[in-house]
């Protein structure tokens, strides 16, 4: 519940301060899906590979995308109040 509770919050407020400051500041954010990173290692494989069976491309995301992601938005001047996600399509398989 907290989880969910927060990332409306983190959308919600994206899309709140991107209306209230444009058209001077642009405001965007990134949403990353499963990115292999140090806060995996204790997690048993069995549930990792569950997670990446959720996923659409069958794969981490790696650290390099998300950082891409970031500087996409950061050059795109005719995009505001988005959230990009980064996940592997695990939202769209998520949504049946």
């Amino acid at each position: 519940m907290a989880y969910s509770a927060a990332k409306a919050a983190m959308i919600n407020f994206t899309k709140t301060l991107a209306k209230e400051l444009a058209p001077e500041i642009l405001v965007n954010a990134v949403a990353p899906g499963f990115v292999l990173t140090p806060n995996y290692d204790d997690v048993p494989q069995n549930v990792k590979n569950e997670f990446i069976d959720g996923t659409l491309i069958k794969r981490w995301i790696s650290t390099d995308e998300i950082a891409e992601a970031f500087l996409f938005l950061a050059r795109a001047d005719g995009v505001t109040g988005e959230i990009l996600v980064v996940d592997g399509g695990f939202t769209l398989k998520q949504s049946k």
